[in-house]
């Protein structure tokens, strides 16, 4: 680990598919990169795959890490696919801070927080804040209105 003034190189990361790029992952890899020296994105191939509520990613996974390793709040991009695979790469990496958006500030219906992926390892977590709006889900559903109120005849096309 390299050292800056002989301290030691604070090292970030978050995880994510990242499958459609939007400002709103710009501004949180911006603001992730003020809270370390090294700030590190670990990119999962098809959360789909795993977990039903997911859509599954339409950029593919090699596309994506270029896309994310153009971006100069980032460092380094390392890919997974399982909830096993990104606590070794947590347990491999030992970063200082992760970086999860504030949805994962929950409490499940006995009052205790949700875990999940990693929550006994010893990153410290920031969350960021989602007051920006933006969502893959939300911006794949304007994508889909949108295509459709301007092609109302595609889904017939289809059938």
């Amino acid at each position: 680990m390299s050292c800056k003034n002989n301290k030691k190189e604070i090292v970030g990361f978050t995880a994510g598919n990242f499958d459609l790029l939007h400002p709103g992952y710009i501004k949180c890899f911006r603001w992730a990169k003020k809270h370390c020296d090294r700030f590190i994105v670990f990119l999962q191939d098809d959360p789909s795959l795993h977990r039903s509520s997911k859509y599954k990613p339409v950029i593919p996974l090699w596309d994506r890490y270029e896309a994310l390793m153009s971006i100069k709040h980032i460092d380094d991009v390392y890919t997974y696919q399982t909830e096993e695979e990104l606590y070794h790469l947590i347990k491999f990496w030992k970063p200082d801070v992760r970086i999860l958006g504030e949805d994962y500030i929950r409490e499940g219906s006995d009052g205790k927080a949700i875990p999940f992926t990693g929550d006994d390892l010893p990153p410290k977590v920031i969350y960021t804040s989602r007051s920006h709006g933006w969502s893959t889900t939300k911006l794949k559903e304007l994508i889909t209105k949108q295509t459709l109120k301007q092609n109302p005849k595609i889904l017939d096309e289809e059938a």
